[in-house]
């Protein structure tokens, strides 16, 4: 009876929760009425019902996350309610995402960075850096810039070199600068910096053949259609429009998420003291040195002896937490890690969903069925199109390419375009589209993730930097194609 007492007056002195919403219904509203107005359309002729209203769904949620209705990890659950209640899909295909190897890929290259930040080597080589190229915020893009082209040559997987290596150092560099997340400064430098390596990660992996898997996958589906593509024809046509692309879209970023902050006066006295604060290399980053030298030459040569670039992120964190660099519970507790886990999971879902229940495939006869007699400049211009900006429907590089790819190099080959510019040019496309949003890929989640960048911006400098892309792509590579004689 005593206990009973005890535990009525510690619920009689409990205080009332204050409560803060995590949904606004004035623009959840807005949300809601899109996703209506799409339900109530009637399926266009080759799309089953289901598919169509897994589109609802999925763009009413895009919206709401867009315009702000609720939180994008909130979004995800909503979706994945939503098409089950809706017996869209079943609650096992709702989750199946969740395992796709790409999300644990980021969660334990997260690891990485956290190794990197914790002994401090980020903030050493952040003002390493800083202190050679750093007097302006360009500058230290740039330097971001290059740090992804030396590791393209180096490490063949998109998303160990963004979340695991360049993602903390680019974050380190914004913290330089006085930038931080949660406290307002984010746009001094931290903005400018994220999307400069994300853009950066993505023009890297398609420089060299070796750099990203979805390479070496639009390669092997070429060679099916007849399309041979080799180390040293794909760098040869890549080397100038890559190059463009690397000058030119940092510059587009600096218009389009102008840092507050342009250059650091006295830069290379403040980086000498900041380095001396820091003292000798500490044992704690010789074994972190150490832990990503073993990760980088395991992604380069590992798949030679059967290990993926996933596995290969978790040997990195077995190592990380056997040496107490980061602890189990410490890595449990990091909420961004699992914050994309939570939605990029469900987005995964419902972008893959929407190939397997006939939208996509659709919306790919659609185009097939437009372009058909065209010249095949013209046709090359409309599928590049098509193929980029398909991207807002794909959470994954590799469920995207693999959809679109063979039916429109097929059709391509059919009106006559060159066959190694198609082929070419339908993987570009693919790969540097994942900036377009937030949950294109599992590097673009990785940057998302340290949160810099805001949803609305995010899209905007996607957008813009797109523009600089097709032009570059479809105007100055055509030009050179020209000149190398391929058509």
């Amino acid at each position: 009876m005593e206990n009973s007492n005890v535990n009525i007056k510690d619920k009689s002195n409990a205080k009332d929760i204050i409560l803060k919403p995590n949904v606004n219904m004035q623009k959840l509203l807005i949300a809601i009425i899109v996703g209506l107005i799409i339900w109530f359309i009637p399926a266009p002729a080759g799309v089953p019902i289901k598919g169509w209203h897994l589109l609802a769904v999925f763009v009413a949620v895009i919206v709401g996350c867009t315009i702000k209705a609720f939180s994008i990890g909130l979004g995800a659950f909503i979706g994945v309610f939503l098409v089950t209640a809706l017996q869209i899909v079943s609650a096992k295909t709702a989750f199946a995402s969740y395992s796709e190897t790409v999300i644990w890929f980021i969660i334990c290259a997260f690891g990485l960075s956290m190794g990197v930040t914790k002994t401090g080597l980020d903030l050493r080589l952040a003002y390493s850096i800083i202190k050679k190229l750093g007097s302006t915020t360009l500058g230290a893009g740039y330097t971001v810039v290059l740090c992804e082209m030396i590791l393209a040559i180096l490490v063949p997987a998109n998303v160990a070199r963004s979340a695991g290596i360049v993602r903390p150092i680019a974050n380190s560099l914004a913290k330089s600068y006085g930038s931080n997340v949660g406290d307002g400064t984010e746009n001094k430098a931290g903005s400018f910096l994220s999307l400069i390596g994300l853009h950066a990660n993505l023009m890297g992996g398609f420089f060299f053949l070796t750099s990203t898997e979805i390479n070496l996958l639009s390669v092997t589906m070429a060679a099916a259609l007849g399309v041979e593509l080799n180390l040293g024809l794909w760098f040869k046509m890549g080397i100038v429009p890559t190059l463009l692309g690397l000058i030119i879209i940092p510059l587009v970023l600096y218009v389009v998420c102008k840092p507050e902050v342009k250059r650091l006066d006295n830069v290379k006295q403040m980086s000498e003291e900041k380095l001396a604060e820091l003292g000798p290399l500490k044992k704690s980053e010789k074994i972190m040195i150490g832990i990503l030298v073993i990760s980088v030459a395991l992604w380069i040569f590992g798949p030679n002896f059967g290990l993926p670039a996933v596995i290969v992120a978790v040997l990195a964190l077995i190592l990380l937490m056997g040496t107490g660099i980061v602890d189990f519970k410490e890595f449990c507790g990091q909420h961004e890690v699992w914050d994309i886990f939570i939605w990029l999971g469900g987005f995964m879902m419902m972008s893959s969903q929407l190939n397997e229940l006939g939208v996509i495939p659709w919306l790919s006869n659609l185009v097939q069925a437009n372009i058909k007699g065209m010249p095949w400049m013209a046709g090359l211009v409309i599928v590049c199109v098509v193929m980029y900006y398909s991207h807002y429907l794909f959470a994954s590089n590799t469920v995207h390419i693999s959809t679109f790819y063979p039916a429109f190099l097929a059709v391509l080959l059919g009106i006559g375009a060159p066959p190694a510019i198609s082929a070419f040019l339908m993987t570009s496309m693919s790969v540097l589209s994942s900036g377009l949003t937030h949950y294109g890929s599992g590097q673009t989640a990785a940057y998302f993730g340290s949160g810099y960048v805001k949803q609305g911006k995010w899209w905007t400098a996607g957008f813009a930097v797109s523009f600089a892309h097709l032009a570059i792509w479809l105007g100055v590579g055509l030009l050179w194609w020209k000149v190398l004689g391929m058509y």
